[in-house]
């Protein structure tokens, strides 16, 4: 009764708090009645200090508030974010990888990227392929298990199936709507000792072998995430999948005393800055050339020391 005696008042329905009532009764609501939890958009309000803070479940943990994307380059020695990102909750993975993509300049020589599986998709891939950057996915999500289509000798410039994984050839190949489909006899399929792992479908008179192209590069994915390369290749990734711990644990970025995606953004910003001056500065230390990191230690020192007391002096 309170809300609709207020929204006849031109004055109080202008204000703020007002529009954030408004916006929490139309979208948790209904007919005076609480909206069930399944029937509540991702979007919705969910505190009325932080208006663009947005809910998500991934897996069984629920979460409320901002998703990160980090983007960090290395060498043997070195490590640096050189990007990152922050959006609402419900911005899901493959959209920053193509936001990254789309940022990203074009790799000459070719540049390596190690990405979670949930940021990989073969068109992105496909995108980042045509700037010389070559996607590493260390996991896949989704998909269900691997059908071993990539047993099947393909001709993929042709669209042809060749040969089966016991060296059969089929009765028939086609290519078709992004498709490969063949039959092969039942003479050489039935009594098969690869049958129980082949994808083949028995039918009246010949055995069915169909995979779109989109599985067969997938089944071909996981079998090169079986070799020992890329299971080392994959390893390197471990750096920057310790980085969230370290911005909650020593930077609590769960408890920034701002509010909105804004100004949320610019301080994780300071967060992020301060893990790569704590690098530069640990590098440059480690520098053979005393001199050089004396100097650039204190001068980096006297930019970001907040003590306007003390004065550093560069070194002679």
């Amino acid at each position: 009764k309170l809300y609709f005696l207020s929204r006849k008042d031109k004055e109080i329905s202008k204000t703020e708090e007002f529009k954030l009532l408004s916006r929490m009764l139309k979208e948790q609501t209904r007919k005076g009645k609480i909206k069930t939890s399944l029937e509540i958009a991702p979007d919705s309000l969910q505190n009325p200090t932080d208006p663009d803070a947005t809910y998500r479940k991934k897996g069984k943990k629920k979460h409320i508030g901002y998703t990160v994307n980090l983007v960090e380059k290395f060498d043997d020695k070195h490590r640096m974010i050189t990007g990152y990102d922050l959006k609402k909750n419900t911005y899901s993975d493959q959209k920053f990888a193509k936001d990254t993509i789309s940022k990203l300049p074009v790799e000459k020589d070719g540049v390596t990227a190690l990405v979670d599986g949930a940021y990989y998709s073969e068109d992105i891939a496909k995108k980042a392929e045509a700037k010389g950057i070559q996607m590493v996915p260390t996991n896949l999500v989704g998909g269900g298990k691997n059908s071993n289509s990539d047993k099947f000798e393909i001709d993929e410039k042709e669209h042809l199936v060749k040969k089966c994984p016991s060296g059969h050839q089929p009765i028939t190949s086609t290519f078709k709507e992004g498709s490969y489909r063949a039959h092969f006899d039942q003479k050489h399929c039935s009594n098969c000792p690869l049958r129980k792992d082949c994808s083949v479908v028995k039918q009246k008179k010949s055995y069915l072998f169909k995979v779109s192209e989109t599985k067969l590069h997938r089944c071909q994915l996981i079998a090169k995430m079986g070799t020992s390369e890329y299971k080392e290749l994959a390893k390197k990734r471990a750096g920057i999948e310790g980085l969230p711990s370290v911005l909650r644990r020593r930077y609590k970025i769960d408890h920034l005393p701002v509010r909105g995606e804004v100004r949320v953004k610019v301080w994780l910003g300071f967060k992020i800055s301060a893990i790569n001056c704590k690098r530069l500065i640990k590098g440059l230390i480690s520098t053979p050339i005393p001199e050089l990191s004396t100097l650039s230690y204190n001068h980096l020192f006297s930019l970001f020391s907040f003590q306007r007391a003390s004065r550093v002096k560069f070194a002679a």
